[in-house]
């Protein structure tokens, strides 16, 4: 996919969460979402944050990235934004969601992994299917085969040979594992998927790896 091609995507990903936001109870958006910690309110905040992080607001997060690393980072700043409450948090869609832009210094090819990924941790819990885009789905499992170090999935990508099912995508090696796009993203984005959409001989193999690392941030 080509840059505007990401961009239109990601905008049009934004619109479409802003619309089920504005349908959820406040127990919906107090509701935890498949992100340890964070509330489906956390990454609503942290998906419209990525127009809002200019130059200045990255290095404002420095220290915290020295002291706290990435993902610790992030967890608190997307704390930090939920606590903004639902209302500010609808006013910043309005306000953002149309913009082209991401956290500075960072690839459009991370913005769109970043929408699509939290869009499903945050509706999948309250039960609400939404489909990726195809094509932006590939984009991002692919680019997920470089980055999922940052998301403790390389283990996963590594161990099998995933293949979707309705999309033209596949890579790595080992025992295949077939699956819907949607599925394999979320598997190679360090998420549990829904294991009944998948197939193959690998599957035992992955399910072995999720439920360690499950164990392991268990509080």
């Amino acid at each position: 996919m080509l840059a505007e091609e990401m961009w239109d995507v990601i905008i049009e990903q934004r619109l479409e969460l802003f619309k089920i936001l504005q349908a959820l109870s406040p127990e919906q958006w107090a509701a935890p979402s498949l992100c340890q910690g964070w509330s489906v309110q956390d990454v609503a905040a942290h998906v419209i944050s990525a127009p809002q992080l200019n130059a200045s607001s990255m290095m404002k997060l420095m220290p915290s990235m020295l002291r706290h690393g990435y993902n610790g980072t992030v967890l608190r700043d997307g704390q930090m934004r939920g606590r903004a409450g639902a209302f500010a948090i609808l006013e910043q869609y309005e306000r953002f969601a149309t913009i082209k832009r991401g956290p500075s210094m960072v690839n459009v090819k991370e913005t769109l992994t970043d929408t699509l990924v939290h869009f499903q941790d945050l509706v999948r819990p309250l039960g609400i299917r939404h489909m990726m885009p195809p094509e932006a789905a590939v984009e991002v499992a692919q680019r997920l085969g470089r980055t999922g170090l940052m998301l403790g999935s390389l283990d996963v990508i590594r161990s099998v040979k995933m293949i979707a099912r309705d999309a033209s995508f596949e890579s790595g090696k080992g025992e295949p594992v077939f699956g819907p796009i949607d599925e394999l993203v979320m598997l190679r984005a360090g998420r549990t998927p829904r294991w009944e959409a998948l197939t193959g001989d690998g599957i035992s193999i992955v399910r072995e790896l999720r439920e360690k690392k499950e164990a392991r941030t268990d509080p």
